[in-house]
């Protein structure tokens, strides 16, 4: 269930870097990159409609595994990546917190296989150094993102958060 990769690479020294943010749940993993100058250069989807965890899980565990491996290789040549993986939160249910902990680990774990440095980050963390607001709601998210790169970017809430995921780690490592 791949998806094409499409470059937008505006940055004129993009060597400095290109920072990855990850968003998973338990049906997909979305991941946004953004470059130096903070612009969007790309983002994916790996997910699965398979009605089973397992199923699912493996079926976009694989496309990730493989998919990054190409990223990896493609944008090397542009720019060095770092990236951050929303850490899993507490879910009421421990079937969905488990599931979910499964992605996350098994995203930065692909990071880590493919050279690229990578790190858990809660979500109160990126909401408040980038929103301002720990408790951010979705709404707000998709607001500021939407302001910041165009409503054509974010068909998904979760591409969104991944933006911002991906923002927290460039000014981190600026």
């Amino acid at each position: 269930m791949e998806q094409p990769i499409i470059l937008n690479i505006n940055d004129e020294n993009p060597s400095t870097g290109l920072y990855l943010g990850l968003d998973c749940s338990s049906k997909a993993i979305h991941g946004v990159w953004v470059d130096q100058n903070e612009q969007l250069v790309t983002k994916c989807k790996w997910g699965s409609s398979k009605k089973n965890f397992e199923e699912r899980f493996l079926e976009f565990g694989l496309d990730f595994w493989v998919s990054l491996s190409k990223i990896k290789v493609l944008l090397d040549d542009i720019a060095p990546i770092k990236a951050a993986v929303e850490a899993a939160i507490y879910i009421q249910n421990p079937k969905a917190t488990i599931a979910i902990a499964s992605v996350a680990g098994l995203a930065r774990f692909s990071c880590h296989f493919n050279n690229i440095e990578c790190e858990f980050l809660d979500n109160t963390k990126w909401k408040r150094d980038i929103l301002g607001k720990g408790n951010a709601s979705k709404a707000e998210i998709k607001a500021f993102a939407v302001e910041k790169w165009g409503a054509e970017n974010f068909p998904e809430q979760d591409f969104a958060d991944a933006a911002c995921i991906a923002l927290w780690k460039k000014r981190r490592n600026s």
